[in-house]
């Protein structure tokens, strides 16, 4: 090869790398200007809404009914907001045990349905006051509610969120009698992301507990309290034991490649997702990893390994999404639903809401005051788990937060 040749394909290498950095190098820009005009838009969106969100975290901090920043575990984020309506209240460290508690036939009657809510933010920027406008909302509906707070990535991954969820479930199953609720009808409600970790929660719990280290880590035991006083990971609780689970605007198949790439365009940049999902942030493990943090794929391996144990186990679901939802596809919801279903799953609902998008059932709604149609389909599923149509229902409605007008400004503005 002469000297000319080897300079002309010298030339062409470094013209190729030089191309490929130019065209990543666009791409980043892309990708920048694309989170400056979301970030306008959640801006312009929060801004919109702020006398709304004034008065919710007025009513936040200034409402006796809620108890704020309760410890259920050991790491730094695991706390919880307890959201009691009138007869109900949290006596610190007074536990009514849930496996051993025996109530009454009148304290039974009494005694209200509890519901443990997982707010979402993308696994990286959720926290429990999220979920202060819903859970004032089903409070002033006479039902108990306690919205958890998880560790964020980069903090934790998915694994340690599902741990964390697991964990504040059991406390709050544990403690359900001593805040005035029936252990019998703790219900679990997520959103969005947070969805997605409570399903993954019930269903990881159940695996926990068929393993060959349920003796000790995974035991659904009223002993099962570790020496700071806190239940451990998968501690006090079954998922069959649970009333129900209702799943919000949730993702199920994060090993799904359509959606790793739907995130992508949607801004959770593929790395970043493989690395909340365990993936690694190059997505080397995704073969292995993306499974076993979806909970369309364990239901399915459940099946293929031991049919009949998600029948027997996950308890009575509802799914609701909006049908405009841009964020997380409606279709994730359908299915979850499907593999359930197809399992034998006990009772799956599924609720699509025309033209809402993903905040609108949460968010907007809400905001408008009356009887928002999430909250009806979460009380009419409570409620009509136990038959008690009607029940617990003090008539205290949500009063209207901002005008209606205001709030069709703030929708065409929201990111997600």
């Amino acid at each position: 090869m002469t000297r000319s040749s080897r300079t002309a394909g010298n030339s062409r290498v470094f013209l190729l790398r030089l191309e490929k950095n130019q065209k990543h190098d666009r791409s980043r820009v892309a990708r920048r200007i694309g989170w400056l005009f979301k970030f306008a838009g959640l801006l312009g969106f929060a801004a919109v809404l702020s006398p709304a969100f004034f008065r919710v975290a007025w009513s936040y901090y200034t409402d006796g009914r809620i108890t704020r920043d309760v410890r259920y575990g050991p790491n730094p984020r695991n706390r919880l907001d307890l959201f009691l309506p009138r007869g109900c209240a949290f006596f610190g460290e007074t536990v009514v045990d849930a496996e051993g508690a025996a109530l009454s036939e009148k304290a039974s009657a009494a005694s209200r349905p509890v519901i443990v809510f997982v707010t979402g933010g993308m696994w990286i920027i959720g926290y429990k006051a999220w979920g202060a406008l819903l859970a004032m909302t089903l409070m002033r509906r006479g039902f108990i509610v306690a919205s958890l707070d998880y560790r964020n990535f980069p903090q934790g991954t998915v694994g340690d969120m599902a741990a964390d969820v697991g964990a504040g479930i059991g406390w709050v199953r544990r403690r359900a009698a001593s805040l005035g609720g029936d252990p019998k009808k703790v219900f679990v409600v997520g959103q969005s992301a947070g969805a997605h970790l409570a399903a993954l929660a019930l269903l990881r719990q159940t695996e926990w507990q068929r393993s060959e280290y349920s003796s000790g880590y995974g035991a659904a035991s009223s002993s099962s309290v570790g020496a700071s006083g806190f239940e451990t990971a998968a501690g006090a609780w079954s998922s069959k034991h649970l009333a129900g689970f209702v799943g919000v605007s949730g993702v199920y198949s994060p090993d799904d490649p359509s959606l790793v790439e739907h995130f992508d365009r949607k801004g959770l940049y593929r790395e970043v997702f493989y690395a909340i999902m365990e993936a690694g942030f190059s997505g080397s493990r995704a073969f292995e990893a993306l499974p076993r943090s979806s909970p369309c794929a364990i239901v399915r391996e459940f099946e293929s390994k031991e049919p009949g144990v998600v029948a027997e186990t996950m308890p009575p679901t509802l799914l609701c999404h909006g049908q405009a939802d841009t964020s997380a596809p409606p279709s994730e919801s359908a299915k979850f639903a499907e593999a359930l279903r197809r399992c034998g799953a006990r009772r799956v609902l599924e609720k699509y809401y025309p033209g809402k998008t993903h905040t609108d059932p949460f968010v907007t709604d809400p905001i408008l005051g009356g009887r928002d149609t999430l909250t009806e389909d979460i009380a009419r599923f409570v409620r009509g788990g136990d038959g008690e149509d009607g029940a617990f229902a003090e008539g205290e409605a949500s009063p209207p937060l901002l005008p209606r007008a205001l709030v069709a400004v703030a929708r065409t503005m929201v990111p997600f």
